[in-house]
C-alpha cells in the first residue's frame, strides 16, 4: 500500500488527492512494508525522506497523522563486555569415537594410550600387536581400529579429530588418537605458529583414559630427523613427549581447582613435580628401527641416554617404571610401504607393558632400578 503527503495540509493519506482540501499529493517511498507495520513500530519509514512521519500528541499534528513508531530497544550487551564477568566456556568439539571409547571405559576397560606425532607408525603397532600375538600365541583378535584408508598392505594413518581403538581383550583396549591431537599440545608448535597457551579442552581426547590408566605408550620415529648440526637429531620428539608425560600426570593426579589466572602450561609446570609420578608402566617404541641400522645395534637404553637425553630425563622424571624397545611393523618395498609378518619388536615389549608379572608386588620397582638392569 501506498503512503502519500498533503504539504498544504502537513497531513498524511491513503489516496492521491487529499480528501480535505483536494490537492494533489506525493507519494512517499517507503521499503517493502505495510502502513499497519509502520504504525505498530516493526518497521521505519526510509531514512533518506526528508519529512519524518509526524509524531503523535505534538503541536500542529494534522489530520490522519499516523502515530509514531516507537524506538526499537537496544540490543543486550555481550556477558563479558564492560562488566569484568567470565567469557562463557567455548562449545565443546565433537571428536569422533571418543563416546563409543568411553562407553568402555565405563564398562571397566582400561585404557594404553599410544602417544606421537602423526605418520610416526602409532596405528600400525596397535594392529601389529594383534598380528604377533595371533603368530607367535595362538590368541587371534579382529581389528576395531577405524581405517577407512587400509589397503592390502598399509593400514593408514588415524583421520584428523577422531580417536581410534583397538580392544585387546575384556580388560584392555588401545586409544589411539590421531596426531593432530598431539601437535595442538606441542608448545614449540604453538610458539612458532603464534598459538595461545592450550586450554584444558585440548586434553578432551584423552582425559577418561588417563583416569582408566593401563598403560602409555610413546612413538619416536626414528627417520624423523632435525639438522645434522642440532645436539640431538630427535629433539622436536623428544621436546613434544616431554610435555605429554608431564601433563599425562598432571591429568592423573591434580585434583585441585584451576587458577583461572594461570595459563595451563605454567599450572603443569608449576605443579607437577609435586604430583606422584605415574603409576603405570610407560613403553618408549623407537619405530621404523630396520631403517637405520647404525643405532639399532645398539642396546635401546644406551641410544635413549646417548642421543635422547631430554625423553630419558622425562622418564625419569614422570614414570616409575620405563623401558624402550626398537620395533618395525611394515617394510619398504620398490611399491611403496607393506606389513610384515609377523611384525618385529612389538610382542615382547607390549607383554611387559600389559602383562607385568611383578604386578602383584604391593609396592611396583621402577625398572630404573640396577636390581632390575636399569630399564634395558
Amino acid at each position: 500500500m501506498a503512503l502519500y503527503k498533503c504539504d498544504a495540509c502537513n497531513a498524511y493519506r491513503d489516496d492521491p488527492i487529499c480528501e480535505k482540501c483536494g490537492r494533489e499529493t506525493r507519494e512517499i517511498q517507503l521499503p517493502d512494508t505495510t502502513l499497519e507495520e509502520v504504525a505498530r513500530g516493526i518497521v521505519r519509514p526510509d531514512e533518506s525522506l526528508k519529512s519524518p512521519l509526524p509524531r503523535t500528541g505534538g503541536e500542529g499534528q494534522g489530520e490522519g497523522d499516523l502515530p509514531a513508531p516507537k524506538a526499537p530497544h537496544p540490543s543486550p550487551l555481550p556477558a563479558a563486555a564492560g562488566r569484568g564477568e567470565p567469557e562463557p566456556p567455548p562449545a565443546p568439539v565433537l571428536i569422533r569415537g571418543l563416546d563409543e571409547f568411553e562407553a568402555l571405559l565405563d564398562r571397566g576397560t582400561k585404557a594404553v594410550i599410544i602417544c606421537g606425532d602423526s605418520k610416526t607408525g602409532k596405528s600400525e603397532i596397535a594392529y601389529g600387536f594383534l598380528r604377533a600375538q595371533n603368530h607367535h600365541r595362538g590368541q587371534a583378535q579382529f581389528m576395531t581400529l577405524r581405517a577407512p584408508s587400509r589397503t592390502d598392505q598399509v593400514l593408514g594413518g588415524t583421520v584428523a579429530g577422531e580417536v581410534w581403538f583397538q580392544v585387546i581383550d575384556d580388560k584392555l583396549a588401545f586409544l589411539d588418537p590421531s596426531g593432530e591431537f598431539f601437535k595442538q599440545l606441542s608448545p614449540e608448535g604453538r610458539r612458532q605458529l603464534g598459538l595461545p597457551d592450550v586450554t584444558e579442552e585440548h586434553f578432551a581426547f584423552v582425559r577418561r583414559a588417563v583416569a582408566n590408566l593401563a598403560g602409555v605408550v610413546l612413538v619416536v620415529d626414528l627417520t624423523r630427523v632435525l639438522g645434522p648440526n642440532d645436539f640431538s637429531a630427535w629433539k622436536r620428539q623428544e621436546d613434544d613427549l616431554n610435555f605429554i608425560l608431564a601433563a599425562l600426570r598432571w591429568l592423573r593426579w591434580d585434583k585441585e581447582a584451576r587458577p583461572p589466572r594461570i595459563g595451563v602450561s605454567v599450572n603443569i609446570a608449576q605443579r607437577v613435580s609435586a604430583l606422584p609420578r605415574l603409576d603405570k608402566p610407560v613403553l618408549v617404541l623407537f619405530s621404523k628401527a630396520d631403517q637405520l641400522p647404525q643405532y639399532t645395534n645398539r642396546v635401546p637404553l644406551e641410544l635413549a641416554r646417548r642421543h635422547l637425553p631430554t625423553l630419558h630425563g622425562a622418564l625419569m622424571t614422570h614414570a616409575k617404571r620405563y623401558r624402550y624397545d626398537f620395533c618395525h611393523t611394515m617394510i619398504r618395498t620398490g611399491q611403496g610401504d607393506a606389513a610384515i609378518d609377523p611384525p618385529c619388536g612389538v610382542l615382547l615389549p607390549m607383554e611387559w607393558l600389559l602383562h607385568d608379572p611383578l604386578r602383584w608386588l604391593p609396592l611396583q620397582l621402577p625398572t630404573r632400578s640396577p636390581i632390575l638392569g636399569g630399564g634395558k
